[in-house]
């Protein structure tokens, strides 16, 4: 690339620094300079704003576009011309600050469509008389390899480079083109270059050098046309601030090092010195604030509870874990373990330090403890003391809500937890307590004891019976700080209880040895590990180990075997547990965990982390899903109960009616103009049943209505009732069905003499069983009679009339009276024989009929035939 420069570059040196640099004006230095450079960015940022919408007219400013053309022998701004479908764009836009003298690439695209190259064969741009020569001429044609000797005839864009154009040397607004103007210079112009209008990419390395706004333009000759694309960069100076000379281009502003610092006006001074002054009072307004809240919480004494406005709802103490069991064992009082509180009657109404009452206070329910003491004195440190713990809040800490200092009635009231002390829960059995809930207390514990630590605060006798369940099943530790308060509970508790080797399960053996405090975070994690243990276990250290045991001072507990219960996926590994035991109750102090650890420890090995609520769900939704099952299985069983019930109530009922009474409705006797009764038994019943055994008559019977029951569904009919060997159906009762009862009844009749032919009895199978069967249709009175066990009844002539009917057949005969054969005669399709006049008991002479058979053709008329002769006889009606 070559590169034409046609500017000249001044340096003029300067008679030393502008300002001098004592120690006293090194601070307003460093602000000055930060003003100048403030300063500096929005006279850049002003000068690039006023370039950008109203500077020098660039020639694209014409028609809006950054590209143009014009006619090659008059390339000038009012001679422009359509381009007719060329086109160029950036690729690579020239960037919009360059440093003077700095080297950067720029690439555009030259593209034409089909109708350009009819456009420039129209208007002469191309010597060729059709756009398909013009089109293959620039698509294929090679131009010569060097662009000097490519021109119009043997090359399409014989001519592409870069020009520039400072704008700052234009005499007047003129415009910035593709030519050298009278009133500017171009001082840039790359290399050209020549190819084929498939190139598409043309890329230029440029070079700017004049300071200020300067225009790019990308210049091609295509044919007979120029074709320009602009765009412009703003050129910054490249001089070396920080060499001892103060350039002419260099001032105070833009290069202090050399020039020296500008003097600060009394505007940056305010800007600046109020802004410090406003933000020092308020930090000091704030420590002052802060200063005065603590003294106003030391002093403050809301915290003060008096006694009589504590509400007790019991006139029994109440206490947390094995100590109080302990205390009523010893005063055989009667204990009552449950999983809220330990609950201890028949003690004396005075107070007993260490025990806990519930009460009411400000309508809530608190724990009340009760420290005895002779005299108390709300000295600096009780009231430092309090001060602390109220300042302590944390979800795994049980809340200090106030106190009362009234002698004897000193006591401490802390929040409730109705679950009790994790000691209750993990020794009542009734409790189920997974490893999720275990880990969970002991994760619980952790947290809270790393909150207090952090705090500098220490437990100093933490065990199970001061670590409480609140309602969410979430653990707290109480008793901690207030040691002061407390100081003659510590005795009261120590004296009164005879605990000495109870404390030892928890205490450090540096505590027993006289060579530590009991203050210490490696104490407290020393009394964690026996948590751990009982957590685990499920036991009470001290009911095992404290009564009359004269323990060693290096004594601990086995470690414990970590089992998982049934469907129990908690459980952690039992090396990693008891590894964290041992960390937990090493000897060597430095080796023993902070909490912190604890809690990192405790996650591993419960990757799940539930919460004790949420567990408490999924067993809740566990115990439902099981409930839901048993009471669908229960249901269903119900179900079929139900069935067999309403099959056996409606064997014994009509349907209607068993729907009627039990909806508790009244039924009334009904009338029936018109049914058909049958009546059937078994002929030599009597010496049958002399010559078996009820258990065999039984049977027989049961095989036998079977059958008639499987026969009698598949018809309307009824079954009223059977005794002993009678058998009683109705149709036509109680749902009327027209005159078609008496057909049903008759094909009823037919199938159950037909099946007496080959049933066979159970215990004499060589007897053919007989039975005589009679109908007779008529009028009927249906009604329910009896209420403890009601029976369905049929009442009336037609009842007597059809029993005689029976009582007068014969064997394996069916004998029908006049009134049903006059109704199977007219319903066609039964072939009846006219037995003859029979006496009959209460009716006198009544002419029967035997039924025969049911013919398959109904259209056949229906006949009788006379005893005596056989000759068939025509019914008549």
């Amino acid at each position: 690339m070559h590169t034409h420069t046609h500017t000249h570059t001044h340096r003029q040196r300067r008679g030393g620094r502008g300002y001098g640099h004592s120690p006293v004006s090194q601070f307003a230095a460093g602000l000055a300079m930060a003003a100048n450079l403030l300063m500096a960015f929005w006279i850049t940022a002003s000068f690039s704003l006023y370039f950008s919408l109203q500077g020098v007219n660039g020639w694209h400013d014409l028609d809006n576009t950054e590209f143009d053309c014009w006619p090659l022998n008059s390339p000038n701004d009012y001679n422009m011309i359509s381009c007719g479908g060329l086109e160029m764009a950036w690729v690579h836009r020239p960037p919009e600050k360059v440093t003077n003298g700095e080297e950067f690439n720029v690439t555009y695209t030259v593209t034409a469509s089909d109708s350009f190259y009819e456009y420039a064969v129209r208007n002469k741009i191309f010597q060729f008389s059709a756009a398909s020569e013009a089109k293959r001429f620039c698509h294929e044609h090679e131009c010569p390899s060097n662009w000097n000797n490519a021109n119009e005839m043997n090359c399409c864009v014989y001519h592409a480079n870069i020009h520039s154009c400072p704008l700052g040397l234009m005499k007047q607004g003129g415009i910035c083109g593709p030519w050298i103007p009278d009133d500017g210079k171009i001082v840039t112009h790359t290399v050209s270059k020549a190819g084929k209008m498939a190139q598409k990419f043309w890329t230029s390395k440029v070079v700017l050098i004049h300071v200020g706004v300067t225009s790019i333009i990308a210049h091609i000759k295509i044919g007979r046309m120029h074709a320009a694309l602009e765009s412009k960069v703003l050129v910054v100076s490249a001089q070396v601030c920080g060499d001892d000379v103060c350039e002419l281009e260099e001032n105070c502003l833009t290069c202090p090092a050399d020039c020296g610092i500008c003097p600060m006006s009394i505007t940056i001074k305010i800007a600046i010195g109020l802004p410090v002054a406003l933000f020092s009072s308020g930090f000091i307004l704030t420590m002052v604030w802060l200063q005065y809240q603590k003294q106003k919480m030391f002093w403050d004494e809301s915290w003060i509870i008096s006694y009589k406005n504590i509400i007790f709802g019991r006139e029994c103490w109440m206490g947390m874990g094995s100590t109080i069991s302990q205390q009523c064992a010893k005063s055989q009082s009667t204990i009552s373990r449950t999983t809220d509180v330990t609950v201890c009657t028949g003690l004396s109404n005075s107070f007993k330090p260490g025990f806990i009452q519930p009460g009411i206070y400000d309508g809530r329910t608190v724990a009340v403890k009760h420290i005895q003491k002779k005299h108390f004195t709300l000295s600096k440190i009780i009231r430092k003391e309090v001060k602390e713990v109220r300042q302590l809040d944390h979800p795994n800490l049980c809340k200090f809500i106030g106190g009362s200092i009234e002698v004897p009635y000193v006591c401490i009231i802390t929040e409730y937890c109705p679950k009790g002390s994790l000691s209750d829960v993990l020794l009542n059995d009734d409790v189920p307590i997974n490893w999720g809930f275990r880990l969970s207390f002991a994760t619980d514990v952790a947290r809270g004891m790393s909150y207090l630590h952090q705090h500098r605060t220490f437990h100093g006798r933490l065990h199970t019976r001061n670590c409480i369940i609140d309602d969410r099943w979430v653990c707290k530790i109480s008793d901690f700080g207030l040691i002061a308060y407390r100081k003659e509970d510590f005795e009261a508790f120590n004296g009164g209880f005879n605990c000495v080797d109870i404390n030892r399960i928890y205490c450090a053996p540096e505590v027993l040895l006289g060579s530590g405090s009991s203050m210490t975070p490696a104490a407290d994690i020393y009394s964690y590990s026996m948590i751990l243990v009982e957590i685990a276990t499920r036991s009470d250290l001290i009911s095992e180990q404290a009564e009359g045991v004269k323990m060693d001072i290096m004594w601990r507990p086995p470690l414990p075997e970590v089992k998982a219960g049934k469907a129990d996926t908690d459980c952690p590994s039992e090396v990693h547990y008891c590894e964290l035991i041992k960390k937990c109750w090493s000897h060597n102090v430095t080796m023993r965990p902070t909490f912190e650890q604890v809690k990192k420890m405790l996650d591993k090995m419960n990757p799940h982390k539930v919460s004790p609520v949420d567990m408490m769900m999924n067993l809740m939704e566990k115990y439902s899903k099981h409930l839901e099952a048993i009471v669908a299985e229960r249901t269903q069983d119900l179900l079929q109960e139900k069935q067999k019930t309403d099959r056996l109530l409606y064997s014994m009922l009509p349907k209607p009616v068993a729907d009627d009474l039990r909806q508790g409705r009244t039924t009334e006797a009904q009338s029936f103009s018109n049914a058909t009764v049958y009546f059937s038994d078994i002929v030599g019943f009597t010496q049958l049943s002399g010559a078996s055994t009820p258990h065999q008559v039984v049977d027989f019977l049961n095989q036998l209505y079977t059958t008639f029951d499987d026969i009698i569904d598949n018809y309307d009919v009824y079954k009223v009732e059977t005794i002993g060997d009678a058998y009683m159906v109705v149709s036509g009762v109680p749902q009327e069905n027209g005159i078609n009862h008496a057909g049903e009844i008759a094909s009823m009749a037919l199938d159950l003499v037909s099946v007496c032919h080959n049933f066979k009895i159970p215990h004499k199978p060589n007897t053919q069983l007989k039975i005589r069967a009679g109908i007779h249709s008529g009028p009927v009175v249906a009604g329910v009679v009896g209420t403890k066990m009601p029976r369905y009844c049929l009442f009336g002539d037609t009842v007597n009339t059809a029993s005689r009917m029976e009582s007068t057949s014969e064997a394996l005969k069916i004998q029908v009276s006049g009134a049903t054969a006059d109704l199977l005669h007219t319903l066609r399709g039964y072939v009846l024989t006219c037995r003859g006049t029979l006496n009959v008991k209460g009716k006198g002479d009544m002419t029967t009929w035997w039924l025969e058979a049911k013919r398959d053709n109904h259209t056949d008329p229906l006949l009788r035939s006379s005893e005596s002769g056989g000759v068939p006889v025509p019914v008549s009606n």
